[in-house]
């Protein structure tokens, strides 16, 4: 993930019924967005901590507890959206060092996902040695999954 990249990023929130809330409030703790072009796999979305961390250490207990039903309620949007039968998740915060996560859609029809592989697939489309996902299909993709979030 590009730190200056300006895609359009949603704030997402628990509340009090542990619903994720999707808005443009500023003020939100969190940020989802899809992966910047080029994406790997249409669904890839990345989700970020507003405030400035940069380990997962750092999260308060609240933050923590956020990470863990957002992340949740996002794979089963990503699941829903995409049809995969898994997603995966990663929190490296290597190149960019703010808290945030990766999730992707692993499905058993493309050996491309599956495992590691898949980090070989993020690395073959971030030198552009492999095809990106299509741009359209991958805003449209999440869009629908920002739509499930919503409901």
């Amino acid at each position: 993930m590009n730190p200056a990249d300006a895609s359009v990023g949603l704030r997402v929130s628990i509340g009090t019924d542990a619903r994720v809330l999707v808005s443009n409030d500023a003020s939100a703790p969190w940020t989802l967005r899809a992966h910047s072009a080029p994406a790997p796999i249409a669904g890839w979305c990345v989700l970020e901590l507003t405030r400035k961390a940069a380990t997962l250490d750092e999260l308060t207990s609240q933050e923590a507890q956020e990470l863990g039903l957002i992340l949740s309620k996002v794979s089963a949007a990503v699941r829903q959206v995409t049809k995969c039968e898994r997603t995966y998740v990663t929190c490296f915060a290597e190149a960019y060092r703010q808290v945030h996560a990766h999730i992707a859609p692993r499905h058993e029809s493309d050996a491309r996902t599956q495992g590691w592989a898949v980090a070989d697939l993020y690395r073959h489309v971030q030198s552009g040695s492999m095809a990106p996902a299509d741009q359209a299909a991958h805003e449209k993709t999440f869009q629908l999954i920002t739509q499930h979030l919503r409901a």
